[in-house]
């Protein structure tokens, strides 16, 4: 796949609302694209995506894929008496970003837009300059009066952020919710390779929801497929000023995980592929579970083995996450150089 189609895709899909436990918006969109290439394409009852490519049910491996499709987001709070709505977090969601930020309150008659405000600096006492911001003060102002907004909002409903795509000089792409749907992008990119060369294994791909609130997702997919083996990809640490060693990567090399979320065997076979076919990579060392799917699709039914395959990222959990387009396009080629190699060497494949 083409550096042009994985940004086109990962800019229709990031303005895509989908929060945990509310990715329906979403689903139809990323269905779309998986389509071309897939034998089949369904959705479960919580609302994971699968789309199956590569043989028939019969041959080879079965292979689970996963990226998250959730992103991280907000929920009303409180309804105040000048219309103003309070807000908690869907996620990992750091208060410290959101002043000033556009957003669109998900209500049962459509979206309604609004910004997230916050007392003006100019009225802070110098102690409260001082203090973190916290959730507590801030609120989103959507222009009407407290009965409008009383008509139209409820308590509970969503909160999406909103921010363009932005593509930036060499080959990098900015924007929000490239946590994780720059991890479909590349899911999509290994499909769309799989899908010509008829390998023999049941590739689901699948789009999981609610990572961003435990990972429910891989683990009910994971519980499903009943796979026998499962390849996450998930977004890490991309390097920028202030980063420490093993705490953040270069942004232009696909990170292939270590530790003990990871299977030896296949952490293995991704990093001999990657020196084999020229793929940039580096190891990220995970000492124990990673907070990505692979923490559960490595523990579903009697456990699965699992690798973790990670696309570098600056920003993480903002409106501004940044990537390479061309570590998204290696990550995909590399998964599916993975699955090609293991359905290859399956009569007689050993774990250990």
């Amino acid at each position: 796949m083409d550096i042009e189609r994985i940004a086109q895709f990962i800019a229709e899909t990031t303005a895509l609302p989908g929060v945990p436990g509310y990715e329906a918006g979403v689903n139809g969109g990323i269905a779309d694209w998986f389509r071309p290439y897939a034998r089949d394409v369904f959705t479960d009852g919580l609302e994971n995506l699968y789309a199956l490519v590569g043989a028939g049910e019969s041959a080879g491996p079965k292979i689970i894929v996963c990226a998250h499709q959730d992103e991280i987001g907000l929920v009303v709070s409180k309804i105040e008496d000048d219309g103003c709505l309070r807000i908690f977090k869907n996620g990992g969601v750091d208060p410290r970003i959101l002043p000033g930020m556009e957003v669109s309150v998900q209500t049962a008659s459509g979206p309604l837009y609004g910004v997230v405000g916050a007392k003006p600096p100019q009225l802070l006492t110098e102690k409260d300059r001082e203090k973190a911001l916290k959730l507590d003060d801030l609120y989103v102002d959507v222009g009407y009066p407290a009965g409008e907004v009383r008509r139209r909002v409820r308590v509970g409903d969503m909160v999406v952020m909103r921010a363009p795509s932005l593509r930036l000089a060499n080959g990098r792409m900015a924007g929000k919710t490239m946590d994780d749907r720059a991890s479909v992008a590349a899911m999509l990119a290994a499909a769309e390779a799989l899908s010509g060369r008829n390998v023999p294994a049941q590739a689901y791909f699948v789009s999981t929801t609610q990572e961003e609130i435990g990972s429910k997702g891989a683990r009910t997919a994971t519980f499903r497929l009943k796979p026998d083996l499962a390849i996450v990809i998930d977004v890490t640490h991309g390097e920028g000023p202030g980063t420490g060693k093993w705490e953040a990567f270069p942004v232009d090399k696909v990170v292939v995980g270590h530790g003990p979320n990871i299977h030896p065997r296949l952490e293995k076979i991704a990093v001999e592929t990657a020196k084999e076919n020229g793929v940039d990579y580096t190891l990220e060392i995970c000492t124990g579970v990673t907070a990505t799917d692979a923490s559960e699709t490595q523990t579903a039914r009697g456990g699965v083995p699992t690798l973790l395959l990670s696309i570098p990222l600056k920003y993480m959990h903002t409106t501004v996450e940044l990537l390479s387009l061309d570590t998204v396009r290696e990550t995909g080629r590399l998964i599916a150089l993975v699955i090609e190699r293991i359905a290859r060497e399956w009569e007689g494949f050993a774990w250990f």
